[in-house]
């Protein structure tokens, strides 16, 4: 038993390192937002873009949900979402070759159609991925878990952001940024090999059909009632995305950063995040998911302002801005991905995280609003009302029940929901 239990914390580790190393050479907040900004010049469709890969990511989860909680396995569904999102990046970065920069339209109009299936392939994936770590990783250790995988699998992410720069500067456009996706289908590939490697056990009770959807709405609405506050705080505190797309088109724009600034605050970013990680992952071993979350917002809420102090000494100025926001990426991934776990009963898990996901999908409407906001006022008003609502999450979180002490998975997150 330990030599299985042994392997699959290899092979998830494993997973996550070369994910890692994917994800940083195509971060959404930076080469992404880059790119789509030299494409399309317009702040409106950073924004949009942002919006689009999030609601992509959020709806199928639902679906899938209600299609894999009575099978008894859910490793061979992860498999396919991975293979989805590896096809994904490398049609693209072969579209981005074959049409060089006389396509800037046609171009956007690929990414919007491939990272569309990108992000729905992380949807469809991250139901069975809970699932599969709820079952091989004990729960006292799932904390510990998340932030190790996020440490252990820094220095490949670093690598692949050192490397950003001198791939951004040294090739021409786009094919720089061809280079990019093609380098992270590779890393999402090898990451594959991980799962390959888990033995996943089967689901306790016996495999049945799906059930009916008059019947999966009843419970959905149980598990609704269930996670009504935690939702709300990540709603809340997610208002720090209204302001994340657009640090790299205000260096930009008004800091008239160069395009290798891009790579540095890649790496900023990746930096950020390895390095907050060691402090996650002490917080939530000590005190808890939500000690966690606090910190994490608190840290989402100045950084807004920071970024506005900061800016005064030019785009080098920046970087601290980046270095906080791979910070607070990561304590939210790390923070709310425990604490989902420990509030979900073990034969619900894929239930509780598709209707999570789908309940903290305004979240997911920030980024587009931002570029409303931004055409409409400045950056200074969108990064000031960043501010303001990530510090609501934040006090709501001083509510929200600590799942170490009284919360158990048929507790309530909030008074009168067992009426």
């Amino acid at each position: 038993m330990m030599a299985l239990n042994r392997r699959n914390l290899l092979g998830l580790l494993w997973h996550s390192t070369f994910l890692a190393l994917g994800m940083a050479l195509t971060q959404p907040a930076t080469v992404i937002a880059a790119f789509i900004a030299d494409l399309t010049g317009s702040t409106l469709w950073v924004g949009g873009f942002t919006t689009l890969l999030a609601v992509a990511a959020a709806l199928p989860q639902i679906f899938v949900a209600r299609l894999i909680e009575p099978r008894p396995y859910k490793r061979p569904t992860l498999l396919l979402a991975i293979y989805m999102r590896v096809a994904s990046w490398g049609i693209l970065a072969g579209l981005i070759f074959a049409l060089g920069a006389q396509h800037p339209m046609a171009l956007v109009w690929a990414m919007v159609g491939l990272l569309a299936i990108f992000y729905a392939g992380g949807g469809l994936g991250g139901v069975p991925y809970t699932d599969v770590v709820g079952k091989v990783i004990p729960s006292v250790r799932r904390g510990a878990f998340f932030a190790t995988r996020e440490v252990l699998s820094g220095p490949f992410a670093i690598g692949a952001a050192l490397l950003a720069p001198h791939i951004l500067s040294g090739i021409v456009y786009p094919y720089n940024y061809a280079l990019l996706f093609a380098l992270a289908a590779i890393g999402l590939g090898i990451a594959s090999l991980g799962i390959w490697a888990v033995r996943e056990p089967p689901r306790l009770g016996d495999p049945h059909p799906p059930r009916p959807w008059p019947v999966y709405i009843q419970q959905l609405r149980h598990v609704a009632r269930q996670l009504r506050r935690l939702a709300l705080v990540q709603i809340l505190t997610g208002f720090s995305l209204l302001a994340l797309p657009f640090y790299i088109t205000y260096a930009r724009a008004v800091l008239h950063a160069p395009n290798v600034a891009t790579g540095w605050y890649l790496l900023a970013q990746v930096g950020g995040g390895v390095l907050a990680n060691l402090l996650w992952g002490w917080l939530i071993t000590r005190y808890g998911c939500k000690t966690m979350l606090q910190a994490c917002a608190a840290l989402s809420m100045l950084n807004p302002l920071l970024a506005l102090a900061l800016g005064r000494l030019g785009w080098v100025g920046l970087l601290p801005t980046f270095l906080i926001v791979g910070a607070t990426i990561g304590g939210r991934a790390v923070g709310f991905s425990s604490a989902l776990l420990a509030f979900a009963s073990p034969d619900e898990r894929p239930t509780y995280s598709g209707l999570n996901t789908l309940l903290s999908l305004p979240v997911a409407m920030f980024s587009l609003l931002g570029g409303v906001i931004v055409g409409a006022t400045s950056y200074t008003v969108l990064f000031l009302l960043s501010a303001i609502g990530v510090a609501a999450g934040w006090w709501m979180l001083r509510s929200l029940p600590d799942p170490r002490k009284d919360v158990s998975p048929s507790t309530p997150l909030l008074p009168g929901d067992q009426a």
